[in-house]
């Protein structure tokens, strides 16, 4: 099957959107807009203070990772045995060794089901809950709690996405004040730098200083312009970001190089684990949501219509095992586990049915997720698709039944209401029936 080549990734809001809403243009800076991501919100008690949201770019086959068929036709099996893992009865690919060995400390849903199979549909579903319509985006998880959370007025923005933002993973209805903040670049590069967070090439701190006084001077031309919400707050964000630009404390969050080699090769010395680190580290540092985006080496990440097998083998899985295994050791190692939630999912599974090009198709009935940390249950295995993995078994949980847990665990109301640009009041969640086990 052939079929055009299209990148998965969102760059993120346009510079126009980030031109009207600020200061950017005249400072020449992304960051002042992330950092707009902070905002009043009603913020409830919490119970998982932060969310990994580890997001695999193009659909992932369940069949050759989490939902092996051993017993399938061998056009279903496919080319990978099946293994055993830490949770007795439970098996899993053999390219999936290292989190074999810790799925006694992980929730494992088999059944998650979606009717969407193209790219930005099922994106939309699995990013917010909602199926996508003509009338209305909604916002991502980071964006809800973003807006959700009050500001703790710490230096670093509370959503960030390692090393660019998945599509759909931005505000939707809300503001742009609530995308997240893409570091970009490749976190496992020698002398990998944050690029919003330095001032430009050339640019000295003293040069850049005289451009916020020239910023401040043009604003005394607008002030009988009635303010917006964003236009209010520009010179808190701008004063933000000059002093997280100057702030050490801040910037060393984004400094993989502060750590071991040993824990860098323990994560992987690809961008995907050096991706899982760099997240571990921001949520230590106070971010309350960082999205990594796996995109993996090629151009389609793991949208495997051609090559299924050899990709998934050689490219795709070896980072996706090593690097989030030892994230979620690395988080539980430190006591950070319960405090946060880590999720691992794609906008769909693929086809049972290997097509002509050695390749798996879109599929958005059955699909596999991973969770961990939040209080959530260790080694649970939810539900199950049928002998041919084409749909679910039992127990389906949809988009909408997983956004309801994912809010819930991190302390956010699934009802509660945000405004939608002409003022309708729409809920997080709508239509959930969460199971019961994951309350």
């Amino acid at each position: 099957m052939t079929r055009k080549t299209r990148p998965i990734a969102c760059p993120g809001p346009s510079r126009r959107a980030v031109l009207k809403a600020g200061a950017l243009g005249f400072l020449g800076l992304g960051l002042e807009h992330g950092l707009r991501l902070r905002a009043l919100g009603a913020a409830g008690p919490a119970k998982a203070k932060n969310c990994i949201l580890v997001w695999l770019a193009g659909g992932a086959s369940h069949i050759d990772t989490f939902d092996p068929k051993p017993d399938a036709p061998d056009d279903v099996r496919g080319e990978f045995k099946a293994i055993d893992t830490a949770l007795p009865g439970v098996k899993v690919s053999e390219v999936l060794p290292e989190l074999a060995k810790i799925l006694d400390r992980v929730t494992l849903i088999r059944s998650m089901t979606s009717p969407e199979a193209d790219h930005d549909r099922a994106a939309h579903h699995l990013l917010t809950g909602y199926r996508p319509t003509p009338a209305q985006v909604y916002p991502s998880y980071g964006s809800a709690v973003s807006k959700w959370r009050e500001a703790d007025r710490g230096m670093l923005p509370p959503y960030v996405a390692v090393p660019d933002a998945p599509i759909f993973s931005s505000s939707g209805y809300l503001t742009p004040a609530y995308d997240p903040f893409a570091v970009s670049g490749d976190p496992n590069q020698d002398g990998f730098r944050v690029s919003n967070l330095s001032p430009p090439d050339k640019v000295t701190l003293d040069r850049l200083l005289r451009r916020r006084a020239m910023v401040r001077s043009l604003d005394e031309f607008s002030r009988d312009v009635p303010p917006t919400d964003l236009t209010r707050s520009r010179d808190q964000f701008a004063d933000q970001a000059y002093s997280l630009m100057t702030s050490d404390a801040a910037q060393a969050a984004f400094r993989l190089a502060d750590e071991s080699p040993e824990v860098r090769e323990r994560y992987g010395r690809n961008t995907f684990g050096q991706s899982c680190l760099l997240a571990r580290r921001l949520i230590e540092a106070g971010v309350s949501f960082v999205t990594v985006n796996d995109r993996g080496p090629g151009p389609l990440g793991w949208d495997t219509h051609q090559q299924n097998f050899p990709t998934i083998k050689d490219q795709l899985a070896p980072a996706l095992d090593k690097g989030l295994a030892a994230l979620i050791v690395d988080l539980a190692d430190r006591g950070l586990l319960d405090d946060t939630l880590v999720v691992m999912m794609g906008e769909f599974g693929r086809t049972p049915k290997i097509n002509q090009n050695a390749g798996r198709d879109h599929h958005g009935r059955a699909n596999s997720v991973l969770l961990a940390g939040a209080g959530l249950p260790s080694g649970l295995a939810l539900g199950s698709t049928d002998a041919k993995g084409d749909s679910p078994a039992d127990r389906p949980v949809t988009p909408a039944d997983l956004a309801h847990v994912l809010y819930t665990k991190l302390g956010i109301d699934p009802e509660h209401k945000f405004l939608a640009p002409d003022g309708r009041p729409l809920r997080l969640v709508e239509g959930a029936n969460p199971p019961a086990e994951l309350g």
